[in-house]
């Protein structure tokens, strides 16, 4: 039997002014992969640290004259949970769909190089286009709580993307010594 899933409910108020304060609330929130219910008002899973992280969001809220409210839940009924789960999963489909683009041009650019093996590549660009994809895919999957089944093809691509660059390195490699060599 699946253990009981524990949730956090989160709900804040904010002044209208500055608004950098909720633009800032907004942007922890996000990061932290939580599903809105209601403007202002959120469910994460219970997980990891998030509940010190939701903690830390809610003193800066009362220190800048907000309000804000956090409950622990621990049980939703079996059809709400399912459907909680679904919309925490339909989030994550828009970011790893926006991330296998990311990647697809990545794989195209490469495979562009790759064909026009006489030109010079820059692959410390592209070690960086690499490094950048590799650091969105890490916030995807941290707020990745149910194991979304694009999960596994974007660590497939990522891996390909990572070989591919390296195929393309040591030909580019091989290039130079050619070229330096004559």
């Amino acid at each position: 039997m699946e253990e009981s899933r524990k949730w956090y409910l989160f709900s804040y108020k904010v002044p209208v002014e500055p608004s950098t304060l909720r633009v800032r609330i907004w942007r922890n929130l996000k990061a932290l992969g939580v599903l809105y219910i209601q403007q202002s008002v959120c469910l994460v899973p219970k997980v990891g640290d998030i509940g010190n992280k939701l903690t830390k969001l809610h003193t800066l809220i009362k220190d800048h004259g907000g309000e804000s409210f956090m409950m622990e839940i621990l049980k939703f009924s079996d059809y709400s949970e399912e459907e909680l789960i679904k919309m925490f999963n339909e989030q994550r489909s828009k970011e790893y769909h926006d991330w296998l683009e990311s990647c697809r041009h990545f794989g195209q650019d490469m495979d562009r190089e790759a064909a026009n093996s006489s030109a010079y590549y820059n692959i410390d660009e592209s070690e960086m286009e690499l490094m950048r994809l590799k650091r969105q895919l890490r916030k995807i999957l941290k707020r990745d709580y149910f194991n979304y089944e694009l999960s596994f093809h974007a660590k497939a691509c990522l891996k390909q993307c990572e070989e591919n660059l390296y195929s393309l390195a040591e030909a580019e490699y091989k290039l130079e010594g050619v070229q330096k060599g004559k």
